[in-house]
């Protein structure tokens, strides 16, 4: 079992909308009202910051869903030097979805980060720790940075290369997430 950082983080993503979650968000029926959606499809992405925003437009082109998201930002630079784990490294993860332009902070507080974005973050965090690949020797935290944008919506998200996502998204960045993945050993029997 040689799988990579970018690889276990989309398999942890897929179980936040598998039947055993109980991840449940609450989206807008475009009239005021919220329509609750228990184990809704998380979309994953991984790449550098023109990779997912090329993915996200060829997405919107083929009409296909793209939000909630989580984002890996590559490359990951994995440390790996010692016998005791695989490796380790710090990522970059933003979770996304969509927004409007006229909305104010306080209609984005409730419509995206409440009813969308902190519920997907808090069950990534959660199903981080309880996948066996990983080690939390954290006292049950990974330490991270947190920060909720509201600019993304109103302004716009940009690439490093300055080129502006074709849509308004609100989002959460999650940064330097110290992840530890575990030295899984197979015993083969004969």
């Amino acid at each position: 079992m040689n799988e990579g950082i970018t690889e276990v983080i989309g398999s942890v993503v897929e179980k936040l909308y598998s039947p055993l979650s109980d991840l449940t968000i609450r989206v807008s029926d475009g009239h005021g009202s919220f329509i609750e959606v228990k184990n809704p499809v998380v979309t994953y992405i991984f790449g550098n910051d023109m990779y997912i925003k090329e993915r996200l437009d060829a997405m919107t082109k083929g009409n296909l869903q793209k939000y909630p998201l989580v984002a890996l930002f590559t490359p990951v630079i994995e440390k790996r030097d010692s016998p005791d784990y695989r490796c380790r490294a710090k990522v970059n993860i933003l979770i996304a979805c969509s927004s409007r332009q006229e909305w104010s902070n306080e209609i984005r507080e409730q419509t995206s980060f409440k009813n969308i974005l902190r519920p997907v973050y808090d069950h990534l965090l959660q199903a981080l720790k309880d996948d066996y690949r990983f080690n939390t020797p954290y006292d049950g935290v990974i330490p991270h940075t947190y920060s909720e944008n509201y600019s993304y919506g109103r302004y716009g998200a940009y690439t490093q290369a300055g080129e502006q996502l074709s849509e308004p998204i609100d989002a959460i960045n999650v940064g330097n997430l110290e992840i530890e993945l575990r030295n899984i050993k197979c015993d083969r029997r004969q």
